[in-house]
């Protein structure tokens, strides 16, 4: 299952997940996580980065980018 995070929005940060969304406070997630970061919830309670999956995603994203403009 696939979670990232789509914005923030004040102290929080929305989190989707499968079409469903979830806020989280933003101190519940590391420092280096970005809009459009794919996440995992850590042992220790904090949100971490899948920078696997943050980067296949973004891959993903942009060859669908460079199809459109070809």
């Amino acid at each position: 299952m696939l979670i990232i995070v789509d914005r923030f929005e004040g102290n929080y940060a929305v989190l989707l997940e499968e079409n469903q969304t979830r806020e989280v406070p933003r101190q519940a997630l590391a420092a280096d996580i970005r809009e459009g970061d794919a996440v995992f919830p850590d042992t220790d309670g904090i949100w971490k980065k899948d920078a696997a999956a943050t980067e296949k995603r973004k891959s993903q994203i942009a060859k669908k980018m460079d199809a459109l403009w070809e």
